[in-house]
């Protein structure tokens, strides 16, 4: 599964590690999970759009929104 690091573009601009894959991602920060989407479908999504880069970018909006977690 790729892993990339993302910094936030505002409030505290933390460092987060987003592992990623067709259909989930995971958000960590200083080793700690901070949001987990282990599921398309969960997340509204059709198993045949989930691709790799929609991951990334969705969880990329929820580190700048935070949505689901805290900073």
């Amino acid at each position: 599964m790729p892993s990339t690091q993302y910094v936030r573009t505002s409030g505290q601009r933390l460092t987060y590690t987003i592992s990623y894959d067709e259909g989930e991602y995971f958000i960590e920060r200083d080793g700690q999970m901070k949001k987990s989407a282990p599921d398309a479908a969960a997340l509204g999504i059709s198993p045949h759009e989930a691709k790799a880069e929609l991951m990334l970018r969705m969880a990329k909006a929820d580190i700048e929104s935070l949505n689901g977690m805290e900073e």
